[in-house]
């Protein structure tokens, strides 16, 4: 038995607690002409344009019905990337390691060659991640202690190494701390920090780093004149940021109107989106060409290029300004591509719109939708109880995943020693299924019993103080 199996054991009483939690994880995935989805029991399923193997089933054959990825469990969080051919796919495993397939024509699935791969393999050098991001043909991972790691294709500096150079294998962008939040667009990156304000290297041609040049960036800048961020967000050529009073800000090309400020005219630095407001859940998505956002009344609103009905309002027409997505409702999460829409409900459903000419929508065609219909036969979707992006939790889980579904949390890294501590076990739908109030001892070891719940996706949450700690745990 472990040592640590030593300590004094507290088992947790359980009781049916009226807390709802909700944090955000990228559990849809939209690329080029792909997209992926975590299931509730923690497998991941993809569909649509499957050339370079992005499909992760072993095949090069495009489905129009969801697929289950080879070899995949326990995984948190998905990415997908591409523009459209070359596109590779990203995932998140519970325990802080990163998997990917597909093209890797530049080194984007970070294995140390340029070999392309049908099914998952694992990304070298990295361990403690807690956020992924798949851009064109680049990646990115967000490290636990608050560090970006890069590799990928870097013709325009969007590895923000200093160089141009491609690189297999990941590794750490300089100059960057407190990192939150990361977002990978077509050819540039996006970083948010904890203290609200927004930093951004790569291509630039349309003004997308925001910092009021056309110049690309091949070290991290800050965007100009925009600070309180809660949310980034990156297209092709464009950016998207949240403020924390619900305002939608956005920098870079606009062809199309997804800029949303009712005009056509690039932008250098962040412009506000017009008649947007109440963003609250900070629920967005950016395409290629259009944005989506939730408001706080649970209505989806879109704007940009619409040429195939991704704006689900109905029409083909672009629009400059946001326009209200028809029979858009309960919205737990969204991810756009290039000219299609996915979403998902608090019930685990799966919605799309848009282009589907490969299948990336899931429902079994390769029709045109001008409203968003339900993929009826993909699983349903695990809900956004995920990981929060924390540098630091004081506390440790193990085993993850656990089969029995008996898990131990050690809690001698925390310094409020004598304190009262809350923890709480949430299922997939933000319930609370187990909660228990405890003194903190720094010789103490707390037993998680799960064994009688199903196997699936849980969130542990530790409240210390003011303070709140998340920790996602899977029984397999």
């Amino acid at each position: 038995m472990n040592k640590k199996f030593n300590k004094t054991i507290i088992i947790l009483s359980l009781f049916i607690f009226g807390t709802y939690i909700r944090l955000s994880a990228q559990r849809i995935a939209a690329g080029g002409w792909h997209s992926l989805a975590v299931c509730t029991d923690s497998t991941v399923k993809a569909f649509g344009e499957n050339a370079t193997g992005q499909l992760g089933d072993n095949t090069t054959t495009d489905k129009s019905t969801p697929v289950q990825v080879s070899n995949l469990t326990g995984i948190v969080a998905v990415s997908a990337g591409g523009d459209q051919l070359e596109a590779h796919s990203m995932a998140l495993k519970a325990d802080g390691t990163v998997w990917a397939w597909g093209s890797n024509l530049y080194g984007g699935l970070g294995n140390g060659t340029t070999n392309s791969t049908l099914v998952p393999v694992q990304t070298l050098l990295l361990s403690d991640v807690m956020a992924i991001s798949a851009g064109g043909w680049h990646s990115s991972a967000l490290k636990k202690d608050s560090t970006v790691w890069t590799w990928g294709w870097n013709m325009d500096g969007q590895l923000g190494d200093g160089t141009t150079n491609d690189r297999s294998l990941p590794a750490k962008v300089n100059g960057l701390s407190g990192i939150k939040q990361i977002a990978a667009g077509t050819y540039h990156m996006l970083a948010l920090k904890s203290d609200g304000t927004v930093w951004a290297w790569g291509d630039n041609v349309s003004g997308q780093i925001g910092n009021g040049t056309k110049t690309d960036q091949l070290t991290p800048v800050q965007v100009s004149g925009i600070t309180d961020v809660v949310r980034i967000a990156a297209g092709r050529f464009f950016s998207l940021a949240v403020k924390s009073d619900g305002t939608v800000w956005t920098w870079g090309e606009n062809l199309y109107g997804q800029l949303g400020n009712g005009n056509t005219t690039d932008q250098t630095t962040p412009v506000q989106v017009s008649g947007l407001t109440g963003i609250t859940d900070a629920i967005t998505a950016t395409g290629a060409f259009h944005c989506l956002a939730v408001k706080n009344d649970n209505t989806v609103w879109a704007w940009g290029r619409n040429t195939y009905g991704n704006l689900g309002d109905g029409t083909t027409t672009s629009s400059s300004v946001p326009v209200k997505m028809q029979n858009a409702s309960s919205i737990a999460g969204m991810a756009a591509g290039t000219n299609f829409s996915l979403l998902y409900k608090s019930d685990g459903t799966f919605w799309a719109c848009g282009r589907n000419a490969s299948g990336q929508l899931g429902d079994g065609t390769v029709l045109q939708r001008n409203t968003i219909v339900q993929a009826t036969a993909l699983c349903p979707i695990v809900q956004n109880v995920g990981i929060e992006q924390i540098a630091f939790r004081p506390f440790d889980v193990y085993p993850n995943p656990s089969v029995s579904g008996e898990f131990y949390i050690t809690t001698s890294q925390f310094d409020d020693q004598n304190e009262i501590c809350k923890i709480q076990v949430l299922n997939s739908m933000g319930e609370v299924i187990l909660v228990n109030q405890i003194k903190i001892d720094n010789q103490a070891t707390i037993l998680l019993n799960l064994n009688e719940f199903s196997s699936g996706v849980y969130m542990v949450s530790i409240v210390i103080g003011e303070h709140s700690y998340f920790q996602k745990i899977i029984k397999s």
